[in-house]
């Protein structure tokens, strides 16, 4: 099925500007890696910033800038041997996105039959909270609002809510006010990647395990 949702046109500015935070930033690439048309809109996007870039005027550098450049050449620093790090499998044979697969995840935390979280490491949290949710088939969350923006990308599966049908590859933007419950549909569990910041209000039993997701 192809892909519906997709980030909206500031998600993708800043994504395409670097100036998105790294949480979300995994997210818009989860979904790039396999939108054409996202893949479109961001050459398009980072040939409209290098338009602009062409069009500042040159700026002034100190006298000693050359010098210092041409000594650093002159004398180039020892290569550092790369850091050896274990690489977790990905859980259920879920095929990571290629950012998401270099960063790697965490160890998955079962809160319930079948519902497990599992974290990704930040460079940059800036607050944010960033990890795999996975619910089983039919499996509805309660009922819940957000304290800041959350993004959300399928990995495996497909959910609805009141905004509609979100398959593999979709992408969902959430923040305050949005309250909403998704339910996993019943071909299969949802596996998703979700970036939110500030945690979300939660409600029912959503609330009693929320300190052990930590969203």
């Amino acid at each position: 099925m192809s892909i519906v949702h997709h980030p909206s046109e500031a998600v993708l500015a800043a994504y395409a500007s670097g100036t998105l935070a790294d949480g979300p930033s995994l997210a818009a690439s989860a979904h790039i890696e396999r939108c054409a048309k996202c893949r479109a809109d961001l050459r398009l996007l980072e040939a409209l910033g290098g338009a602009l870039v062409d069009d500042l005027a040159p700026a002034g550098m100190d006298r000693d800038a050359l010098a210092l450049a041409l000594a650093r050449i002159e004398r180039p620093a020892a290569p550092r041997p790369a850091p050896v790090r274990r690489v977790r499998p990905a859980p259920e044979g879920l095929v990571l996105p290629t950012a998401l697969a270099r960063r790697g995840i965490g160890p998955r935390r079962f809160v319930a039959p079948g519902v497990w979280v599992a974290p990704v490491p930040s460079r940059s949290p800036e607050g944010w909270r960033t990890y795999l949710l996975r619910a089983p088939a039919g499996v509805a969350v309660p009922h819940h609002d957000h304290n800041g923006p959350e993004y959300t990308v399928l990995l495996r599966g497909a959910f609805c809510d009141d905004t509609g049908r979100y398959g593999e590859g979709d992408f969902a933007e959430s923040g305050p006010g949005h309250e909403h419950h998704p339910t996993a549909e019943i071909d299969g569990p949802c596996i998703c990647l979700i970036s939110g910041q500030g945690g979300v209000k939660a409600g029912g039993w959503l609330k009693l395990i929320q300190p052990l997701l930590g969203v």
